[in-house]
C-alpha cells in the first residue's frame, strides 16, 4: 500500500529539516520569465503515439507541468510521470477516465525533478494499491537536501521563495503599461498563488519500489522495458521503452528544448543517449515538448556534444566564463538556436549561458 506522509514527517524521518537553504537562481529550471506567453488552453492535450499509448503533452505554461505517457494495459494504466502539482495531476487523471475506465495501477518517475513526481498523491488516493516505481537513486534524490531541483527539500524552498516571487508579480503588474503584457502578469500571479497553496497542502507519495537496473514489466498484455542506461539529466534517469510499439519515454534526457544541465552529468549524457539509440524505436514521448521522431534523439545528442567541445576549446584557448558564454552561445546558435527555440519557455538564449557554465563546472574545472 502506498502511504502518503506530510513534508515535515518525511524530512525528520530523513534528518534533513534543518538543511533547507534558500534557493538558487540556477535552480529555476523550468520557471517562464514572468513577462513571457502564458499559455490559457487546458493542461494537457492527450494525443495517440499507438494502440493504447498516449503523450499527455503539457500545455506551456509559467508553473509548467511534465509530460506525461499513458500506457493502457489489459487490466489498468500506467502513468510515466505526475507533474508538478495535485490539480495537474486531477485534471490529466479525469482525461485518462475519459478514454478508459481502468484503474491507474502503477506511476513511473523518470526522475526526482519537481514538475515530475509532485502530483503522485492523486494516483495514489484513487487507488490504495497503487505501485511507485522509480530508480533508487531517484528515491534518495527525493530525500536529499543537496539533491537539486526537486524532492521534499525543494518543496520547502519553493515555500520559502514563492511569496517572495508574487511580490515581485504584483510589483510588475503595477508598472506594467501595455494591456497584453499586464494580462500575462496576472495569468502569472495566479498561478503563482494557486501553486503556493497546493505546495502548502502538499502530501508527497513517494516511490514504492526502486530499481538498480533495466527490468521488465508485462504488464496484461504489455512489455515496458524500464531502462536504466547511465547518467544524463540526473544519475537516476530512467527511460519507459514500448519494444512492440517502438515507443521510448525519456523524461527530461530528451526533450524538445533546451536541456536543464543543472543538476545534470554533460559527457555521461552523451554516453547514455547514445546507448538509447541502440534501442528499436520510431517516437519519443520527451519530457517537455511535442511527441518527436527518432531523429530528434541526434538533433538534441548533437547540442551537448556540441556545447562540451566548444566550452573546452574556448578554456583552452583562455577565454573567461563570461566570454565563453556570448562567444559559444553565438558560436552555435545557427545550428541549434531555431531548433531549440519553439516554445515561450527553455529557449535557446535564455538557457545557452547557464548551460556553458555549468559545462565548464563539471567537465573543464573537474579535469
Amino acid at each position: 500500500m502506498s502511504m502518503q506522509w506530510t513534508r515535515r514527517q518525511l524530512l525528520v524521518q530523513a534528518g534533513i529539516a534543518a538543511a533547507i537553504h534558500t534557493l538558487d537562481p540556477h535552480e529555476l529550471c523550468c520557471v517562464l520569465p514572468a513577462a513571457a506567453e502564458t499559455a490559457d488552453k487546458d493542461l494537457f492535450e492527450l494525443k495517440p503515439v499507438a494502440d493504447g499509448v498516449y503523450g499527455a503533452i503539457a500545455a506551456p505554461r509559467y508553473k509548467v507541468n511534465s509530460n506525461a505517457a499513458v500506457i493502457v494495459t489489459g487490466d489498468g494504466v500506467v502513468v510515466v510521470d505526475s507533474h508538478s502539482k495535485p490539480s495537474a495531476a486531477q485534471s490529466l487523471y479525469k482525461e485518462i477516465q475519459g478514454i478508459t475506465n481502468k484503474p491507474v495501477r502503477k506511476i513511473v518517475n523518470t526522475h526526482f525533478h519537481w514538475d515530475h513526481w509532485q502530483g503522485n498523491q492523486v494516483y495514489a488516493s484513487a487507488n490504495p494499491g497503487l505501485e511507485i516505481v522509480a530508480s533508487q537513486r531517484t528515491r534518495e534524490n527525493l530525500t536529499r537536501p543537496d539533491a537539486g531541483v526537486g524532492g521534499i527539500p525543494f518543496i520547502e524552498k519553493q515555500l520559502t521563495t514563492l511569496p517572495k516571487e508574487i511580490d515581485q508579480l504584483k510589483d510588475e503588474i503595477t508598472r506594467a503599461t501595455s494591456p497584453e503584457v499586464k494580462a500575462r502578469l496576472e495569468s502569472n500571479l495566479h498561478q503563482a498563488e494557486a501553486y503556493l497553496q497546493e505546495l502548502k497542502d502538499l502530501k508527497p507519495a513517494l516511490p514504492t519500489r526502486t530499481l538498480t537496473s533495466t527490468v521488465t514489466l508485462h504488464e496484461h498484455g504489455r512489455e515496458i522495458q524500464l531502462h536504466l542506461l547511465g547518467r544524463a539529466h540526473t544519475d537516476g534517469d530512467v527511460f519507459v521503452y514500448l519494444p512492440k510499439e517502438k515507443v521510448v519515454v525519456t523524461g527530461d534526457a530528451v526533450i524538445d528544448w533546451m536541456p536543464f544541465l543543472n543538476d545534470g552529468y554533460p559527457e555521461d549524457w552523451v554516453q547514455t543517449l547514445t546507448a538509447l539509440e541502440q534501442l528499436d524505436f520510431t517516437h519519443i514521448i520527451p519530457g517537455h515538448g511535442v511527441v518527436l521522431p527518432k531523429s530528434h534523439l541526434t538533433f538534441f545528442r548533437g547540442y551537448l556534444t556540441d556545447l562540451i567541445a566548444a566550452v573546452k576549446k574556448a578554456a583552452a584557448d583562455g577565454a573567461s566564463l563570461d566570454e565563453m558564454k556570448k562567444g559559444v552561445g553565438d558560436q552555435l546558435a545557427p545550428k541549434y538556436e531555431r531548433g531549440m527555440s519553439k516554445y515561450p519557455l527553455g529557449q535557446y538564449r535564455d538557457r545557452v549561458g547557464t548551460n556553458v557554465e555549468m559545462v565548464y563546472r563539471k567537465v573543464v574545472k573537474k579535469a
